[in-house]
């Protein structure tokens, strides 16, 4: 998303997982190196990206994986 609201990103993530129990959410920092090369510029599950810490635009990533 290009949003960086809680209730736009982790709240829907938390949402989706509680209603599709076949699916996994995968660590972005963890799948980055192969996917995109280098190291993932944030830390933790999602891709946060923000004006102030890495000037671009807000953007909310995160990964999931059907089991």
């Amino acid at each position: 998303t290009c949003s960086l609201l809680p209730e736009e990103n982790e709240a829907q993530i938390a949402g989706f997982l509680a209603s599709h129990e076949s699916f996994r959410q995968l660590p972005v920092e963890e799948i980055w190196p192969a996917a995109v090369g280098g190291r993932c510029p944030t830390r933790g599950p999602n891709l946060h990206l923000t004006p102030a810490s890495h000037g671009t635009d807000g953007f909310f990533a995160a990964i999931f994986e059907r089991g």
